[in-house]
């Protein structure tokens, strides 16, 4: 028998709509250096498992390695999850559910995938 003894998932995603506000190409790097509470919110709702390696760092090497580009005023539709494994992708899952704004982006909950 196995048992696991860390985060279980239940291997969903979410989609969401992301749109660049600006006349500038930005990329999803962009997104996570203007957003750094979205990580201190996260770690905040769900830390019930170990957190030891979400960092801002680390989110955003993470953003790099899976980066999204925005043209500008575009609204994209992103798909977010806790499958990939990537920590972008744990991470905006659950955060960006409720839907924001900052001084470039403003993201808004489309759907959960499963």
């Amino acid at each position: 028998m196995k048992i696991k003894l860390n985060f279980v998932t239940n291997s969903s995603s979410t989609a969401y709509i992301i749109t660049n506000l600006t006349d500038k190409h930005l990329d999803l790097t962009d997104f996570v250096m203007e957003n750094p509470k979205l990580l201190d919110k996260f770690i905040d709702q769900y830390s019930y498992h170990d957190q030891s390696g979400y960092t801002d760092v680390g989110l955003l090497e993470s953003a790099a390695r899976n980066n999204e580009t925005f043209d500008p005023k575009e609204s994209k539709y992103c798909i977010f999850g806790d499958e990939s494994g990537t920590l972008v992708g744990q991470v905006f899952d659950y955060i960006l559910r409720d839907g924001g704004q900052s001084k470039s982006f403003k993201w808004r909950f489309k759907e959960h995938l499963r």
